[in-house]
Parts: C-alpha cells; structure tokens; sequence
C-alpha cells in the first residue's frame, strides 16, 4: 500500500488552481508542494511514500514454493494508443515501459529551479525510426514528490508529446491531451529542450544507437557533437 501526505493550508490552494486549469484533482489529499507542482507543469500530482516492508513469515509458516513464483503468470504491458498515430492514419498502440527505478534513473541538470531534480529512465528510451524517442521522465521535488510521465520527441521538427502519465499505484494512465507541440509549451523549466538538444537531437540530428544515447547520458556530448546557440 502507498500514503499519500497530507496537505496543509497552502494545499487547498493547491487544489484551486488545479481546478482553474481544468486538472485531475487527486483522490486523496497530497501535499501543497505537490499540487503547485501539478499545476506548473500541467500533469497529475502524484506524492508518494513507499509501504513499510511485510514482516518475515514466522518461523516455521510454509513457504511458497519456487515453481509457484515462476508458474505466476507475468503482468501485460500497459499500452497506450495514439489516434492517428500511423503515416497511413490509422491509430498506433504504444507499449510503455516498465514503472521507473531508482536504480536506472539519470539526473539531468538544469540551474533554474535548484529544488526540482529532473531524471530521465535509461531503461526506457526507446528509437523510433524516423528520428523520434519516447522516454521516462521524473521530477522530483525536495520534499520527496515526485511526477512521472512517458513522453516523446521528434528531432527533426522539434516537438515534443505526452503519452502516459504515473499514478499513485505504479500504473499509467493515458495522457489528457496527445499531441505534438514544441519542445518548449508548457515547460517552463525547459527540461524537454535540455533532452532535445543536449541528449537526443544534437545539431537536430539524432542519435544513432541507444548505445550513443547512454553514452551521452553518463559523460555529456563528444566535443564534435556540442550544439552552437
């Protein structure tokens, strides 16, 4: 089970301006923090807590046996279907990518705002032919709140989309709006172009290989690859 935190004065107002932009209230109240952060960046709130562990059976109790571990039937593939996603028209289902760990989490950096931290999956990203990457991003706040959205961009025109955005519950949930805009609407911090320019799309050419990607991502772009402003 996951807590959500509980809100304080500031967070009712929270919750107002989330309404005034026509956002997903959450179901349960979280905190202010989070809810001016929904707010900025236009996703759904999400506060998480992570569930003290279950206790050790007690000595003697019976325990499962192995086979019954690998005969449980894995979880499907959440998807996500983009209308019109496909040259001809047609919609497009889109596989998403396992809920993030910590553990494949690599921190971008950005001055603007020193108490947001921005990461990206590496175990997400995925080429698509055609230039174009889909991808995990969370942010996360100094109070522990963090949002989690599965996005994409497109390097040749510069834009990005939302496809799917976490809850509470390590699940997805259909973004609100999938549609392609610039890098930069609706992100004041300017983490999507940070990825456009300095991860996926160097010189709006994009990488190769996720190997590059990955490359990139631990020592920063090759000298030849720097973009010029």
């Amino acid at each position: 089970m996951m807590q959500i935190e509980n809100p304080g004065p500031a967070g009712r107002t929270g919750h107002g301006l989330l309404t005034a932009l026509r956002l997903p209230l959450p179901p349960r109240p979280v905190s202010a923090t989070c809810l001016l952060f929904a707010a900025l960046f236009l996703v759904p709130c999400v506060s998480v807590v992570p569930a003290v562990r279950a206790q050790s059976a007690a000595p003697g109790a019976a325990q499962p046996a192995a086979t019954d571990a690998k005969a449980a039937a894995a979880p499907a593939r959440q998807k996500v279907v983009l209308p019109g996603g496909r040259e001809d028209g047609s919609d497009l289902a889109i596989n998403l990518p396992a809920w993030p760990e910590d553990r494949d989490l690599a921190e971008l950096q950005q001055s603007v705002r020193p108490d947001l931290r921005f990461f990206v999956d590496r175990r997400s990203i995925e080429l698509v032919p055609g230039g174009e990457f889909r991808f995990t991003l969370v942010a996360r706040t100094a109070s522990g709140s963090r949002n989690v959205t599965f996005e994409a961009i497109r390097c040749a025109t510069r834009d990005r989309m939302m496809l799917a955005v976490g809850s509470p519950d390590r699940r997805w949930s259909p973004a609100r709006f999938m549609r392609w805009e610039p890098v930069e609407r609706n992100d004041p911090i300017g983490m999507r172009e940070v990825l456009w320019r300095d991860i996926f799309c160097p010189g709006r050419r994009p990488l190769e290989t996720l190997k590059e990607v990955m490359a990139v991502l631990k020592t920063g772009l090759p000298r030849d690859l720097v973009p010029i402003d």
